[in-house]
């Protein structure tokens, strides 16, 4: 059994990018290769502007493809895998905004396609932070050996803030502790309170009658999306019987780290 009270603190310390993309499996033999470029865009835009993103689909493959196009609105789970939906199903998506062309396209072996994005945001009240969501490029089904069918798929991954609204937050909202095989697990919950996507680094540190005892880590450089929840887990060492007291901190890239404490029992 153990016994835990809890105290939630704030410790005091002190966009345009492009990046990254998701992927999804394609044929070992480079028959279905497929990039994009950008594989992440990022760009502030006042209520009521459009901008026009260009992106490039390149065929790296032997032979023509054909490739279509769809949209997604997208978010994270508590333990960090993606989920997609329709555009729209996510209260701050920016492709009900766009409108992109060609839809469907072949690309010649070895060939790049233009694809031109637009964004048009709402002259309306209203608007703040960030919104995003995700444009995949998908080859058409191939066979392969045995009957199997092959697809790549390759994505262009959206934020848009609006200007001047941005505002970075965040908080731990749950810490526990309790025994496991190996070790003491701990479960710390971030929960994203501010308009953007964050990215997180933190520590536990465990402590008994003052005395520092171990430190894990709990995160590194972790994505927290808009209104999103995540939980970091940590497996420290097997503790010795007594009261200890857990302390989280998590940067998140703000004005002020967040922090979290437990005390437990260890019987």
């Amino acid at each position: 059994m153990m016994h835990q009270t809890k105290r939630w603190f704030a410790i005091l310390i002190g966009v345009v990018a492009l990046c990254g993309a998701m992927t999804t499996g394609a044929h070992s033999d480079n028959v279905l290769g497929i990039t994009v470029t950008p594989g992440k865009f990022e760009a502030a835009m006042p209520p009521g502007s459009t901008y026009n993103v260009p992106i490039t689909v390149t065929n790296t493959s032997f032979a023509s493809t054909h490739i279509l196009t769809s949209l997604a609105d997208f978010g994270l789970s508590a333990n960090g895998d993606y989920q997609f939906g329709k555009v729209g199903t996510r209260p701050y998506s920016v492709l009900k905004w766009a409108a992109i062309k060609p839809r469907e396209f072949d690309i010649p072996a070895n060939a790049n396609q233009q694809v031109q994005l637009s964004l048009a945001v709402p002259s309306e009240q209203g608007l703040n932070g960030e919104y995003a969501g995700v444009i995949f490029f998908q080859t058409r089904p191939q066979r392969g050996n045995r009957g199997v069918f092959f697809s790549a798929r390759v994505a262009t991954k959206l934020y848009v803030t609006i200007s001047g609204t941005e505002k970075i937050d965040g908080a731990i909202t749950k810490m526990t502790s309790v025994k496991a095989p190996g070790g003491q697990s701990f479960r710390v919950t971030f929960k994203d309170t501010g308009n953007t996507h964050v990215y997180c680094r933190g520590q536990l540190t465990v402590q008994k009658d003052g005395a520092v005892v171990y430190q894990v880590s709990l995160a590194d450089n972790n994505l927290v999306e808009r209104g999103g929840e995540r939980v970091f887990q940590a497996l420290g060492k097997t503790l010795k019987p007594g009261t200890y007291q857990a302390t989280a901190t998590m940067d998140y890239g703000g004005r002020t780290e967040t922090g979290g404490q437990i005390n437990f029992d260890v019987h």
